[in-house]
């Protein structure tokens, strides 16, 4: 395993260099989903595509074109997950990054061009055809960053470095809530044309970044390219280390613990042998990162007692599509653009001690927390919820809950299972398990979506118990099922899964780390010398 201190004395400005480029393209999956609460909201695209009301003599979008809307672009994302992982194998993260920005650039362009010569010219079909196309560029972004980044960085931190997709992602958020703030007053076409416009500046960037950014030498590695792979680490590492030979140690280490599996496997490999369980994990995790989910606190108005729009930090999520069409609805008209900022801002702060302890403390520990603390508070906003009397200090009591869940929530479980599914896998089918991994979050994305609306309005605030305990099975499947992976190379990790998990089992390093850690230094110099 690798020494903390010395890890982080071999980053390079081309290491860091290579992870901002990665990040800019988090910043392209926030912001595509963030800025459409603000359209969706904006006077003027609803004066485009909506229907004249003669009643209310104004112009509306109707339920159905708004799940619509909100909905078929999980089609896109879907697509462009499931097929990240094949296209990284065969062509590489960089074509890939370079494909993904033509795509977003597409469909960027057919979103914009949708909008009419006035009102109720908008072509509706246009714009939903065009969220699907930048949908399916958002989900290979998911995919190629979490690999890539996991490929490239030392163990030591590479639990920071991949969690801070989520970080990025509410950078984009927060970006996008901001620029729907300005144009939040726009009347016409202009305004929300510009919000989606504004969109093309990360893929160019992109673009640009990528020209200057290595291959992964582990891909390179199973093309048989071993001399390009060694030049690619070469620019990663330290001037020191390409002189050296580490470089080429680095290489002829990782060509060793792969063995015969340096080569891409099929699909089928996912469910063959140890893989099973790995896979398992991922796929368990990401439905965990859903399913534990909750809608947002309704100030109770007429007696009832209600729950507005789900929270799915992910960027699929409700509270990314209805925030600020819910401020305006429900008495907060004057704030409706500004309390999405804020509760993005809020976000952002929570992912940062995430990023700290994950490296510190180790997945099991950050997500026990983060699972234990999702439950607790979901508990509370129900059991406040069910006794409400419309109390401002219930009120405010209810609101403070929710806000401490989704807290813990981006600390651990909004952010980890990027990071469970970009190093957990084994090396010939890693990208293939993430591809389906993350396709199988937007799946259950999808079915949350559809099925929440008919619980709130079914058992209220009783939601809270469903999705806590949820968040107590997840943490119950963390303790008995997820080895700790902390500070361990991606091949020291195949050892970790080579043996059955036990996790009363103590670690022999120094007799003080916690349960759960059974894939200590015997385990993995046993493995490899068989």
């Amino acid at each position: 395993m690798e020494n903390r201190n010395s890890a982080w004395s071999r980053v390079t400005p081309l290491l860091l260099f290579s992870c901002f480029c990665l990040l800019v393209g988090d910043v392209l999956f926030g912001y595509d989903t963030g800025s459409f609460s603000g359209i969706l909201a904006n006077t003027g695209f609803i004066n485009q595509f909506g229907s004249y009301n003669p009643q209310t003599q104004s112009y509306s979008i109707d339920s159905l074109h708004t799940s619509l809307l909100s909905s078929l672009p999980f089609i896109g994302k879907f697509i462009g997950c499931l097929l990240a992982g094949p296209l990284i194998e065969k062509y590489g993260h960089r074509a890939v990054f370079f494909g993904l920005s033509l795509i977003s650039v597409i469909g960027v362009i057919v979103e914009i061009t949708a909008a009419g010569t006035g009102i109720g010219s908008g072509r509706y079909a246009q714009f939903v055809v065009g969220r699907i196309i930048v949908y399916a560029s958002v989900g290979l972004v998911e995919v190629d960053v979490t690999t890539y980044q996991s490929e490239i960085v030392p163990a030591s931190f590479r639990g920071l470095v991949v969690v801070s997709l989520q970080l990025f992602l509410t950078v984009g958020t927060i970006i996008a809530t901001g620029i729907n703030k300005g144009f939040s007053t726009s009347t016409t076409s202009v305004g929300w044309k510009t919000v989606t416009g504004v969109q093309l500046v990360f893929p160019i960037l992109i673009v640009f970044f990528t020209f200057f950014i290595p291959n992964s030498p582990r891909w390179l590695l199973s093309k048989d390219h071993a001399e390009e792979a060694v030049d690619s680490l070469r620019r990663l590492r330290p001037h020191a280390d390409a002189v050296n030979g580490k470089c080429d140690a680095e290489i002829q280490s990782i060509r060793e613990k792969l063995q015969e599996i340096i080569h891409k496997a099929p699909w089928i490999d996912l469910v063959r042998g140890n893989n099973l369980r790995r896979t398992l994990i991922v796929m368990v995790y990401y439905f965990f990162q859903q399913v534990s989910t909750i809608h947002t606190p309704d100030i109770p108005d007429k007696g009832r007692n209600t729950l507005s729009h789900t929270l799915q930090t992910t960027g699929q999520a409700f509270v990314s599509t209805y925030a600020t069409t819910f401020y305006k609805t429900n008495g907060y008209a004057a704030e409706a653009f500004t309390y999405p900022v804020i509760g993005s801002c809020l976000g952002l702060l929570s992912v940062l001690p995430a990023m700290y302890f994950i490296d510190k403390y180790g997945r099991r520990y950050t997500l026990m927390a983060s699972f234990s603390l999702q439950a607790l508070w979901l508990f509370l906003l129900a059991g406040l919820g069910e006794r409400n009397n419309g109390s401002t200090v219930t009120k405010n009591s209810i609101v403070a809950a929710f806000i401490l869940y989704s807290f813990f929530y981006n600390m651990g479980g909004a952010s980890i299972p990027y990071l469970l599914g970009a190093e957990i896998p084994t090396f010939a089918v890693r990208e293939k398990t993430q591809a389906l991994g993350a396709s199988w979050n937007v799946v259950w994305a999808f079915v949350t979506n559809f099925v929440i609306p008919y619980m709130i309005d079914t058992i209220h605030f009783k939601v809270g118990w469903v999705f806590g305990s949820i968040s107590l099975l997840a943490l119950l499947f963390t303790i008995f099922f997820l080895p700790e992976t902390k500070g361990r190379t991606l091949e020291e990790i195949d050892a970790i899964f080579s043996v059955p998990y036990n996790p009363f089992r103590r670690t022999a390093r120094n007799g003080t780390d916690s349960p759960g850690k059974i894939a200590d230094e015997k385990v993995i110099e046993r493995t490899e010398s068989q």
